[in-house]
């Protein structure tokens, strides 16, 4: 079923550490408001300026957030597998047991 498939708790809890650290650093570089724009002389051009450097904005706080996402959902698998992994652990016991069995 999982052939050479082995889940490795610390690497998961890294990864999610990492994926919401470079998050906050994605989202870094660039400023939280939209910069000023120059008048390029046209008001034409200067609404198709504002337009596209908005989608920029706005695409850019889509991806930092996605990254932090993917951070929360490595978190949640590892919390998931955490939890399974000690509710095997003490069912192994009480078939071992039957007297731990509450």
């Amino acid at each position: 079923m999982s052939d050479g498939f082995q889940v490795v708790m610390s690497d998961l809890q890294a990864a999610a550490t990492t994926f919401h650290a470079e998050a906050k650093t994605f989202l870094g570089i660039m400023p939280d408001a939209c910069p000023a724009l120059p008048d390029g002389g046209s008001g034409a051009f200067n609404e198709s300026l504002s337009a596209v450097v908005d989608a920029a904005c706005l695409l850019h706080l889509q991806i930092g957030g996605d990254i932090d996402d993917n951070g929360t959902k490595l978190q949640t698998a590892h919390d998931r597998y955490q939890h399974t992994e000690e509710s095997l652990t003490t069912l192994s016991q009480q078939i071992s047991d039957p007297a731990q069995i509450k």
